[in-house]
């Protein structure tokens, strides 16, 4: 990209300050905060001209921070400054991009992929206005950040262009707002000892502006958490005496951010540098104005309040923003007025936005009930009983007067609800699963209530003949459970969108466009078998299998797996309406004697068994070998041993190859044999088949 044209002599990198006007800020900003020296350096040292920021009143030996510079967003307060523009991290914790981490609630959580909780900082004993979280290793940290990079990379594609690039040409246009974050890294069995802090300005909103600025400074996140070395990063490619790369690498900005601002200063002046035009595309960006998070009417919640403003950005966005990011940010934003507000703890707050552990867990709880818990819990957090709480749900998300609410305001409800509740499953789906389930008034008068009955009670009601638990089951827990294992999704897009390959086992299936109302009128025309499957998905969960097909009585088929294709066809599309119950017919009368088939229908009958055969029987029993040899490698590789032992290996691995061989032989000549059939010219002696022969041998064995 052409560089920018600023001339030489206008050289937009201030260099350094001097030392004892970053100290002056310091002091000032520790005086105003109350936090300690080591982290106000660090603030310090990202700012150009602090002089600007500081006031001396007449007779005081001390600087302080000029009131101007000081302003207030809902009960936040901000220092606004100007910066150097590489000041500033992107955010793992970014609304944004919350669903590229796995929840600490998800059942087989990637403990890797998976945020530490977010606290407010302490100091002697009283909360403080910074962030911070428990210790973390560095290589833990290492794909945090990098998760985040890609997370980023994709949202930042989303707009049709890269931001860096358009920052290099036209600078910043937005300012970025940003709270300190202590950074606790230990290395592996070290114990405090061995453990760091690194002071980072995390992003609260422009994670990608900050980002990208970074960039444009040569810089990542990584390198302002694991430290730099400025002066390797931007040597001159070209000189030869390279005695002054023995400086240290350093994470400590007070130490490195001058040494960088000089160095930047120094190589935009000097057009023979083998860096110059890298650093000219960050010409317009030199500089940026900047706010800090310094401080909140309540620091009790700290952790919780800073991330109020990106909250409103990410929940009301003026670029294209993923659904699941959306709908689940206003839950977080219900959740931390909720808390504010005294009716949640953090910790119960923490479980439900999915940012922590159950706070309460049962010892003898399988994993299912565990989740209906929390599942139920987030109902009525949405669709409160409470009068008080209703108010509150309708401020926090924008709702109008009760009266005035409709389908549009229901949906966005049931979206935010299926999004954080797909936190505690194996998965996340598309939250507009639930579309439609509740009716248009279900805001009105005091609105929808979530059953107090856990999910096993509700199917026990609905086994005696209750309907009206059934139906409650299905609209708060079927459709999530059915979704978890990619049986039902939400009803978007064209069919021929939808027309791509199935899961395994069922490609380039057809796939039928139904809403989750469709699935819950389906299910109820055969309530034997939706209830013992609803029965069979909890086996599942709780066994960590995969579940299992449901025949006419409700019972579990072994060696088969329940899929999409399959519960269309045995829960086909339908209307929503239960077809009437036909009128009585009278009794028969007596018929008369029934004659022997004809040759046709014998034909016709031997036709329809071999073509059960061929599409059902035999599909079905590849189907159960090759799930049982997926049972035999989990299991083996939960006993951490071999699938097939040495002791065995030699007498079994034979056995199994040559049934298989023998397998293998038939299924080419039934292919043989079917065009045979076509030209009517088969003779079934001239067949010999393989796996006859072969279970002809066994049995003489």
């Amino acid at each position: 990209m052409t560089s920018t044209s600023l001339p030489p002599d206008d050289n937009p990198f201030p260099g350094a300050d001097k030392r004892e006007w970053t100290n002056h800020l310091s002091t000032a900003l520790a005086a105003e905060t109350n936090l300690p020296l080591h982290i106000t350096n660090a603030i310090a040292a990202y700012f150009v001209h602090p002089k600007d920021l500081l006031t001396r009143p007449r007779g005081d030996s001390q600087y302080r921070l000029r009131p101007e510079a000081i302003t207030h967003e809902g009960s936040l307060k901000i220092l606004n400054g100007r910066v150097h523009g590489f000041a500033g991290s992107p955010s793992e914790y970014n609304e944004r991009i919350r669903s590229a981490f796995h929840s600490p609630v998800r059942p087989g959580a990637d403990p890797l992929l998976t945020l530490p909780a977010l606290e407010t900082g302490h100091l002697a004993g009283r909360p403080a206005p910074f962030l911070t979280t428990s210790p973390v290793t560095p290589n833990h940290l290492a794909i945090l950040l990098e998760t985040m990079e890609s997370a980023l990379d994709q949202a930042d594609g989303d707009r049709g262009y890269r931001l860096a690039e358009d920052v290099a040409a036209h600078g910043q246009q937005t300012q970025t707002l940003h709270v300190p974050l202590v950074r606790r890294i230990r290395e592996e069995g070290s114990g405090d000892a061995g453990e760091q802090s690194v002071v980072d300005l995390m992003s609260i909103r422009g994670a990608n502006r900050s980002r990208a600025r970074l960039t444009l400074h040569g810089l990542k996140a990584r390198d302002i958490v694991f430290g730099i070395q400025p002066q390797e990063m931007l040597r001159n490619k070209n000189e030869q005496d390279g005695a002054w790369l023995d400086d240290p690498i350093s994470a400590d900005p007070y130490y490195w951010v001058p040494i960088l601002a000089d160095l930047l200063r120094k190589i935009y002046a000097d057009p023979d540098h083998s860096e110059h035009e890298a650093v000219r595309r960050a010409a317009q960006v030199a500089t940026v104005p900047f706010q800090l998070v310094i401080g909140a009417d309540a620091l009790t919640s700290f952790h919780n309040t800073v991330f109020d403003p990106n909250r409103v950005d990410h929940r009301r966005p003026p670029l294209d923003y993923g659904l699941a990011d959306k709908a689940a940010s206003d839950v977080r934003a219900l959740l931390r007025e909720l808390t504010a507000a005294g009716r949640l703890t953090e910790a119960d707050r923490a479980w439900l936005a999915g940012e922590g552990p159950d706070p309460s867990p049962r010892p003898t709880e399988s994993p299912v009930d565990a989740r209906d818990r929390r599942d139920i819990a987030i109902f009525n957090a949405v669709f409160p009983a409470d009068a008080a709480d209703r108010t509150l749900v309708r401020e926090v998300i924008g709702e109008p007067a009760p009266y005035a609410t409709g389908k549009r305001h229901v949906e966005n409800r049931t979206r935010m609800i299926s999004a954080v509740i797909s936190d505690g499953y194996s998965q996340r789906w598309n939250p507009r699963v639930l579309d439609g389930l509740l009716p248009a008034g279900a805001i009105k008068n005091g609105g929808f209530r979530a059953s107090p009955d856990s999910w096993s009670t509700l199917l026990e009601r609905a086994e005696k003949g209750d309907s009206d638990a059934l139906d409650t089951f299905l609209v708060t827990r079927s459709i999530h459970w059915l979704a978890e294992h990619k049986i039902v999704e939400a009803d978007r897009g064209s069919m021929g969108a939808q027309a791509q390959n199935g899961t395994e086992g069922e490609k380039n299936a057809p796939r039928i466009r139904r809403g989750g109302v469709n699935v819950r009128a389906a299910l109820l025309l055969d309530t034997v078998r939706a209830i013992a499957l609803m029965r069979e998905l909890a086996h599942a969960t709780n066994t960590s299998t995969l579940p299992r097909q449901i025949d006419e009585q409700g019972c579990p088929v072994p060696g088969t797996v329940a899929t999409r294709t399959w519960f269309d066809d045995v829960f086909p599309k339908t209307g929503t309406r239960r077809p009437k119950k036909p009128t009585p017919s009278p009794e028969p009368g007596d018929a008369p004697a029934q004659p022997d088939p004809t040759p046709q229908e014998l034909v016709l009958r031997a036709l329809a068994n071999f073509q059960a055969v061929v599409t059902v029987g035999l599909p079905t029993q590849v189907a159960g070998t090759i799930q049982a040899a997926r049972e035999l490698h989990d299991t083996a590789a939960s006993a951490g041993l071999p699938a097939f032992p040495a002791n065995v290996a030699d007498t079994v691995i034979p056995v199994l190859t040559d049934a298989l061989n023998a397998l293998r032989a038939d299924v080419r000549g039934l292919g043989t044999l079917l065009i045979a059939l076509q030209g009517g010219t088969a003779d079934i002696d001239d067949f010999d088949s393989a796996c006859a022969a072969y279970l002809n041998q066994k049995a003489d064995q």
